[in-house]
């Protein structure tokens, strides 16, 4: 009979800047996302975390997947928002290629389909290299191809802030 030695933990925290970071497993593989976690966002040491919370018994509805059902829908092969919400187009798209990574299991979203998903959650606009030239430039967006052969996927830096702030945006809507 297997009796495992390791308690599954779960580490949540939030730095005074508004990052967040959770995690759940055995206490190494929390302490590898955490130290991870940090250097993504250029800390260097937990301290200045404002609470870390170890629970024993994890929730099965607040998945990361869970999270991404109840901000985005699937339409066939794009993302929709569900509500419309108050964020620029760079964050917006942030948003959608991230739940694509999760939900669709799509680490690159192709121009086409980014610029659908965006005109179905009611982001109306002209071009989408110039609208996400923001994100581009800071390197958190990585476009590849040219024209019509154009792809868009988040760097790890992107993706944990599109995770930060789809975690406020479902904490906002109640967390359910």
């Amino acid at each position: 009979m297997n009796i495992p030695t390791d308690a599954t933990l779960k580490m949540r925290f939030r730095l005074p800047n508004g990052e967040e970071f959770e995690a759940e497993g055995p206490r190494e593989f929390i302490e590898s996302q955490r130290n991870y976690f940090l250097s993504l966002i250029g800390q260097t040491s937990a301290t200045q975390a404002h609470s870390a919370i170890p629970s024993q018994s994890p929730s099965k509805e607040h998945t990361e997947k869970y999270l991404w059902e109840r901000l985005l829908r699937e339409d066939g092969e794009i993302l929709i928002l569900r509500r419309k919400i108050k964020l620029s187009t760079p964050q917006i798209a942030s948003l959608l290629l991230a739940g694509a990574r999760i939900l669709l299991e799509k680490e690159e979203y192709s121009a086409l389909e980014l610029a659908k998903s965006l005109k179905a959650s009611g982001i109306e606009g002209g071009r989408l290299d110039r609208a996400l030239a923001p994100e581009i430039q800071s390197g958190r967006l990585i476009p590849q191809g040219s024209k019509r052969g154009r792809t868009y996927h988040l760097s790890e830096e992107g993706f944990a802030r599109a995770f930060i702030m789809a975690e406020k945006l479902f904490q906002e809507q109640g967390g359910k």
